[in-house]
């Protein structure tokens, strides 16, 4: 990568004024217009659509070879695609993201069933490499599906530092959704990881172990004991995990408090 052609990186932002005050939004742009390599925006309509299916949009709409990703809430750094592009030269991943290096296998671990989220605004894939979209039926958890397959299929290496989340009360992540529709999103993201990202499957059982568990506590906040404990002997059966067992014995114990 040698000239402005080379390095021009379109940049999808989707966008929904539900989820994102439009002062946010032009806040985000101009963290790309600060970029110290050529951009192309691409600012996606997701009202109707959803996230999912915006990215793809922008995908679709991009005319360079290397694709970033913006949620409308983040900052990015200003040498953010730069540093991107130069680690992708040299690793010859098809994808970048933020963090610390790791092998392959580590960043399946990390991005399933460990402590890797807010992914989305770090991203920069090659699409010469990598030919992935996001996967329209999940409202959670389809951009890590996203980063788990495009890293499977192509590399993928890492830059510390890239952006800054921004969190507030209309964001998407701040509306959260009901137990019932997590639990549904949840099970399909983990059913679709398991058949697209072979990689991932020595850890499913503790995938389940932890959504079984988040569940079970999730209803025994709302109050529903019998829901929670019939969640937590679930994650149970699978594993015998000591902090799922302290959770059940709490709801027990919940149950019969007058």
């Amino acid at each position: 990568m040698t000239d402005d052609a080379d390095r021009t990186v379109s940049v999808v932002v989707p966008y929904s004024p539900r989820y994102t005050p439009a002062e946010m939004l032009e806040e985000a742009k101009a963290t790309v217009a600060a970029q110290t390599v050529p951009t192309e925006l691409v600012v996606v309509d997701d009202v109707d659509t959803g996230p999912a299916d915006a990215r793809n949009a922008g995908l679709d709409r991009a005319e360079t070879r290397y694709v970033a990703f913006l949620d409308a809430d983040d900052l990015w750094e200003p040498d953010k695609l730069e540093r991107q592009l130069e680690r992708v030269a040299e690793t010859g991943a098809g994808l970048c993201l933020a963090g610390d290096p790791m092998s392959r296998d580590e960043f399946v671990y990390e991005a399933f069933v460990g402590d890797l989220d807010e992914v989305t605004s770090a991203i920069l894939v090659d699409t010469d490499r990598v030919g992935v979209r996001f996967e329209g039926s999940l409202r959670r958890g389809e951009d890590t599906l996203y980063v788990l397959e495009a890293a499977t299929a192509a590399g993928v290496c890492f830059c510390p530092d890239l952006f800054t989340r921004r969190h507030h009360d209309r964001s998407m992540m701040a509306s959260g959704m009901p137990v019932d529709e997590y639990l549904e999103q949840a099970k399909r993201f983990g059913y679709l990881v398991d058949q697209r990202v072979p990689a991932a499957h020595p850890y499913t059982d503790i995938y389940y172990v932890q959504l079984f568990t988040t569940v079970g506590r999730a209803y025994h906040r709302e109050g529903e004991y019998d829901r929670a404990v019939a969640y937590f002997m679930r994650a149970l059966r699978i594993s015998p995990h000591p902090s799922t067992a302290l959770a059940l014995v709490r709801t027990l114990v919940a149950r019969v408090m007058p």
